[in-house]
């Protein structure tokens, strides 16, 4: 690698080809300043407009809004899937045949749901009744 460098080095030689001036950048600053041409600086007077104003309490206005439309949505999903839960177990308290029910339009789910919660009444009481024996 480095005999590759030399050979390339001795081709090309090692004068850059350029050289700074002396004290160039010593005095670049003052040079600079003296080509611009001098330009008056005034204050703005910016007023602003009423949208500018008014924004802060748009963008907090959409944000309630939006949260408040989320909340809605949960809470409807909620109350749909217990209604649905009741519906299942209205039927099956019933006595209707299995195939009716499911030819009923019940879902897959509506059934695991049903399951779940009947498990779980059936765990409760069992629960209760450790804590009261301790």
């Amino acid at each position: 690698m480095k005999q590759e460098e030399s050979e390339i080095l001795k081709g090309i030689g090692k004068n850059p080809g350029f050289k700074v001036p002396d004290n160039y950048f010593e005095d670049f600053n003052k040079r600079m300043a003296a080509a611009l041409p001098e330009v008056e600086r005034r204050p703005a007077n910016v007023v602003p407009s009423t949208w500018v104003k008014i924004r802060p309490y748009f963008y907090m206005a959409a944000t309630v809004a939006g949260i408040w439309c989320m909340l809605t949505v949960f809470t409807n999903l909620n109350s749909t899937t217990m209604n649905q839960i009741n519906e299942v177990a209205e039927q099956m308290g019933n006595g209707n045949n299995a195939d009716e029910f499911i030819m009923s339009g019940t879902s897959d789910y509506d059934l695991l749901n049903y399951e779940d919660s009947v498990a779980m009444d059936a765990e409760t009481p069992q629960l209760q009744s450790v804590t009261n024996n301790e």
